[in-house]
């Protein structure tokens, strides 16, 4: 079993924060059929116990192999190399599918010039999604789900 520390929405405990990141490597556990425990983790009063496990106060953090390690690539990449069964990677062909989108979503939020293209590159990228899929799906790669699939649900749900 793995230990995930991940963010918990302001004043519920209890209740798993938008975190695209976090869901991610949540989504990457379930589909491997992993065992995890899930602790929440207040980041705006950071408790001691998780300052130690990740000094940079980061989430999604995890255990794996006496080590917590807190970039949601590189815990992906560990959780594939480790629990190889089911692979969810991708065709190379399709592998950067999509690695545009959430890069724009954020341009688009920031921008404050209607005339600066934010908008255009972001219908740009999710036409360009929404047609791969329609020709490749009904996911990224066909008929199975990859690690594409599992980075861009939670980026396409927020």
């Amino acid at each position: 079993m793995i230990e995930v520390c991940v963010k918990q929405a302001v004043g519920e405990p209890d209740v798993l924060v938008d975190c695209p990141f976090t869901q991610r490597v949540l989504l990457t556990s379930e589909e491997k059929n992993i065992r995890y425990m899930m602790h929440s983790v207040d980041l705006d009063n950071k408790p001691q116990w998780f300052l130690e496990k990740s000094p940079e106060g980061k989430v999604p953090a995890i255990k794996l192999d006496d080590k917590w390690v807190t970039d949601s690539d590189v815990i992906v990449d560990l959780l594939e190399k480790n629990y190889p069964e089911p692979s969810l990677a991708p065709k190379p062909e399709f592998a950067s599918m999509g690695c545009k989108l959430f890069p724009a979503f954020v341009n688009f939020l920031k921008s404050k010039d209607p005339n600066d293209g934010a908008e255009k590159a972001l219908l740009d990228e999710l036409n360009a999604l929404e047609g791969h899929l329609k020709s490749h799906g009904p996911f990224v790669c066909g008929e199975k789900v990859t690690a594409v699939d599992l980075s861009l649900a939670p980026k396409l749900t927020i």
